[in-house]
């Protein structure tokens, strides 16, 4: 993929380092998504157009996609190199008559039990990114997904009882079979009853819309958003808003 353009601004004095800012972004065109009611009955539509990336920084999501997934990894794998083999201080055998070959160390890298060469050793992964190229890039995850997402009126108090058979329900009525595709539910804050009806269901995934993860967004087939979420979301991600955080 192509790699990202950025425009670097100069320094004010000969101490403070240049910052990167995005440079290839613009408001998309808005999208129309369906909003109904918790019984699946239609209610409208709502609209989300979110400040993206454009053509020439179209792999900025893979980018941060790569971040997410790198510096989730634990960097703790570990081997023993020869030398921190615990004995190997006396010869295997003798050097001639044996009829095997010559061995002058039993943590040999050539015996089973021996050190590792070049093997894993503790390493952190860390990568970062410019705090506005992830806003961008989560927004342009999400404005590429909104042919896929459902607008859902406030869903607290909207369950019957905290049950995997109630959520199952509450989502066919909107049109979503949860056994089957993979579901991510975006709720304005937390919510404890959904999250206990919904925790055996395979395919069903939660977060709130402060929380947002590229990953759950792109592994999505259907994204179920409160109404309450999506203002928060056009709020933070939808351009004139962000450019002032």
């Amino acid at each position: 993929m192509q790699t990202m353009r950025l425009q670097a601004f100069k320094p004010a004095s000969a101490g403070r380092q240049p910052r990167l800012v995005v440079a290839n972004s613009a408001v998309a065109q808005p999208a129309t998504i369906p909003y109904k009611a918790a019984d699946g009955s239609e209610k409208g539509s709502q609209q989300l157009a979110l400040k993206v990336a454009q053509e020439s920084a179209k792999g900025l999501v893979h980018r941060y996609m790569v971040l997410v997934q790198q510096n989730a990894r634990q960097g703790t794998a570990s081997t023993l190199t020869r030398s921190e083999v615990r004995g190997g201080g006396k010869k295997p055998y003798a050097q001639k008559g044996t009829g095997n070959a010559r061995r002058g160390s039993s943590v040999s890298p050539l015996f089973p039990g021996g050190g590792v060469t070049f093997g894993p050793k503790p390493k952190d992964w860390t990568i970062s990114m410019n705090k506005k190229e992830k806003r961008l890039a989560l927004a342009t995850a999400l404005q590429s997904a909104a042919a896929d997402m459902i607008v859902v009126e406030d869903l607290e108090g909207k369950l019957p009882a905290t049950k995997t058979r109630e959520m199952v329900a509450l989502l066919g009525k909107l049109g979503v079979d949860v056994m089957t595709r993979k579901v991510l539910l975006i709720t304005k804050e937390a919510r404890p009853d959904l999250t206990l009806a919904g925790r055996n269901i395979a395919k069903l995934s939660f977060n709130t819309a402060s929380s947002l993860s590229v990953l759950d967004i792109l592994n999505a087939d259907h994204i179920i958003l409160e109404d309450g979420a999506l203002e928060h979301i056009q709020a933070t991600l939808g351009g004139v808003k962000a450019d002032q955080a």
